[in-house]
């Protein structure tokens, strides 16, 4: 893989990093820049059963109704024009992000199908930045979106000033920059904040049940700036609850060979290590640990190595040491009975999208779920600082039950206390109970997971 190549896949990947999701390559068709493709599928009011707006525990989401009124640019008394922005067109990584647009299409398909938002079908715009065109897309969509819904763009700095400077409100499904996350009219339903760390949780679990290790404590960051400063706060944040680091360094955007930062691991005698990366690159430094004969004995990841290709890639090693991934999800292999929300969202994903699920999925879709909820509520009045202020005025968030209480906010709020420790194997992921200890549900929702690390201002 070229450094360029790299470069930019870890960059995107790193822009969810901490937001509970995963990144993805299907192969996504090709679209035209100018042009945003259009989803527009029409209720059928002689099939569609009362119950097919209910989504997990929230009822009624859509359905049908009698609002009426222009009252903002793409609502009209039948219809909302919503506009949607991810990467998979690029040339670089095809189909990076194309669960972000996968998402759209099962939510505004099965929305659709049980009568829009209070009767108003959503009309759907899917604009494909390519990674380097997200300005020329939000320029775009202002000229014609309500507003943008489930979006999520590596390079959101660029997209930062026309979307503010006409008025273009979002309910992303992540953001990368701090300028993005803390921008105007910007709400996230999984709150990714830039002053506290996703793995103090799992920090806690470890110094809790194994004092000894966190004596020999090492981050492996990296010196891209996406993830640098994620990295520096996962370090602080171990640091800040009495780990000792004996080991810290940052690889270039390029590693030919990861055997050298195994010795150099394995010299400091590592046994806890934090790394940021991407699954692909800690596969090969977990094959480079195993060439060395010495491993951690925990290594904590972030949110981003709950993937397939962390599993397929890495294989057999993964069983020689605890691989411990924060996370705030109901994860898929739980879907059923027991988590019908879960269910229903991989069920519509394959209706609607013909996609099988990705952890990122959840975030675009908890997203429009707080969008529609949010754009219902207004009825008649639907404008942007209505469903904003709605949005916004949300306090407990779990998107129907697809993942832990959320607080909604921009990158200025505050994270979920709650997480679940996955680990992950040679045989994919499981939860750990131990590393986990759970308080409520699936999920440990201590208060204490949550804190300012030090140097990092709220």
């Amino acid at each position: 893989m070229s450094t360029a190549r790299r470069a930019v896949c870890v960059l995107l990947i790193s822009a969810v990093a901490g937001a509970a999701c995963g990144g993805s390559e299907k192969q996504a068709a090709p679209t035209t820049a100018a042009a945003p493709t259009e989803s527009t599928a029409a209720p059928d009011p002689g099939t569609t059963p009362v119950a097919a707006g209910n989504f997990g525990d929230l009822v009624g989401v859509c359905g049908p109704g009698s609002a009426k009124g222009a009252t903002a640019q793409g609502v009209t008394d039948t219809q909302i024009e919503v506009g949607t922005v991810s990467d998979p067109g690029n040339s670089i990584i095809p189909g990076l992000n194309q669960e972000l647009f996968d998402a759209a299409d099962a939510f505004v398909g099965w929305c659709n199908g049980a009568g829009g938002i209070l009767g108003r079908t959503i009309k759907l715009n899917k604009r494909d930045a390519k990674l380097m065109e997200a300005g020329p897309r939000t320029v775009e969509a202002c000229q014609t979106d309500f507003m943008l819904v489930g979006n999520g763009a590596a390079l959101d700095d660029t997209t930062v000033k026309p979307r503010t400077e006409c008025g273009l409100a979002e309910i992303a499904a992540y953001t990368v920059s701090t300028r993005a996350g803390r921008a105007a009219d910007s709400i996230l339903a999984i709150v990714n904040t830039d002053y506290q760390s996703h793995l103090t949780g799992i920090y806690r679990q470890i110094l809790a049940k194994d004092p000894a290790a966190v004596a020999f404590f090492g981050e492996l960051n990296s010196q891209l700036p996406a993830l640098n400063t994620s990295g520096k706060r996962n370090a602080q944040a171990a640091v800040d609850l009495g780990f000792t680091q004996v080991y810290y360094e940052e690889t270039p955007m390029a590693v030919d060979n990861w055997r050298t930062y195994a010795e150099n691991i394995k010299k400091a005698g590592v046994q806890v290590l934090a790394m940021e990366d991407t699954p692909e690159n800690t596969a090969s430094l977990l094959r480079a640990f195993s060439d060395t004969g010495y491993f951690p004995k925990y290594l904590v990841m972030e949110a981003n190595h709950y993937n397939a290709k962390f599993v397929d890639e890495a294989g057999a090693v993964l069983d020689q040491t605890v691989v411990l991934i924060n996370t705030g999800q109901v994860p898929f292999e739980l879907s059923g009975p027991d988590y019908p929300s879960t269910q229903q969202l991989i069920g519509l994903l394959e209706q609607y999208a013909q996609a099988e699920p990705q952890a990122l999925a959840i975030n675009a879709f908890s997203a429009w779920l707080l969008w529609a909820v949010s754009a219902k509520a207004c009825g008649d009045n639907l404008t942007r600082a209505c469903v904003m202020g709605k949005a916004a005025s949300t306090t407990i968030w779990t998107a129907g039950g697809l993942h832990a209480p959320e607080t909604p906010g921009n990158g200025g709020g505050t994270d979920s206390a709650c997480f679940l420790a996955l680990q992950a194997t040679s045989k994919g992921f499981v939860v750990n109970s131990e590393f986990t200890n759970a308080t409520e549900g699936l999920f440990n929702c201590d208060p204490k997971n949550v804190t300012t690390v030090t140097g990092f201002a709220p």
